[in-house]
């Protein structure tokens, strides 16, 4: 795709960027080595891995929840484990949306509050709060914007779900296994929503599954072990 450029026509950063990317959990005999993944703006791309081969670890890191042994992870072109504590935290808060198996929402918090919750990182001004999420709720279908979350179905969570990854107008989704919980007419729609979603509102996206029916839906499909196995024989031709 084209690379996106800003209004004097400058060349953007990418969505996100990972270089020679380094982690391992001591303990558990668990390392990860990925040399390289670039994701354009307003890009999509599933990776597909098997369970416990470490795609949650890797948005863990790409969000700055953890951190690396080495390497680096740039978000539209900030390098996120070179800021710390609440910086880290604000950035993310207003760049990354995140899309969780669970959906993670706050229960006996309606679905209006709990895009408003995320809106607490957003630059908007907060008397605009309520019209961005109540455009976003709406356009996803969600019509009982006080309705608590225990009261939606499963489907209703998901896009309240996608409502709140997208409040803060991020550069980038992670959606983490989102149609896990899901049977295979509705994880279909649940994808479908989650894309134009994205698309929409110009967000590029990252979903991590291991779930091979996915991969109809994205032009670009990337193997994690393929990414992995790649690392480890580069590693053993310089060795």
């Amino acid at each position: 795709m084209p690379e996106p450029t800003d209004i004097a026509g400058a060349k953007l950063d990418p969505a996100l960027e990972i270089t020679q990317l380094h982690f391992k959990y001591a303990d558990r005999g668990f390392e990860l080595r990925l040399p390289s993944l670039r994701l354009a703006r307003g890009e999509e791309m599933l990776l597909v891995g098997r369970s416990g081969c470490g795609k949650s670890t890797l948005l863990q890191l790409i969000a700055g929840l953890v951190d690396p042994s080495s390497g680096s992870v740039r978000v539209g072109g900030q390098d996120m484990h070179k800021i710390a504590g609440a910086t880290r935290d604000r950035f993310r808060g207003r760049t990354i949306g995140m899309v969780f198996q669970t959906f993670n929402l706050l229960q006996g918090f309606s679905a209006m509050e709990n895009v408003l919750v995320a809106m607490l990182m957003s630059d908007m001004p907060k008397s605009d709060w309520k019209a961005r999420a109540e455009s976003l709720l709406r356009s996803l279908g969600i019509e009982r914007l006080d309705a608590r979350t225990e009261e939606l179905s499963v489907g209703q969570q998901q896009r309240v779900a996608v409502a709140r990854a997208l409040a803060c107008s991020p550069t980038l989704v992670l959606a983490d296994e989102p149609t896990a919980s899901l049977d295979p007419e509705n994880a279909a729609n649940a994808v479908r929503v989650l894309r134009d979603a994205c698309r929409e509102q110009g967000a590029a996206l990252l979903v991590v599954s291991h779930d091979p029916s996915l991969e109809s839906h994205f032009a670009r499909v990337e193997r994690l072990d393929k990414l992995v196995a790649t690392a480890q024989a580069n590693e053993g031709a310089r060795a």
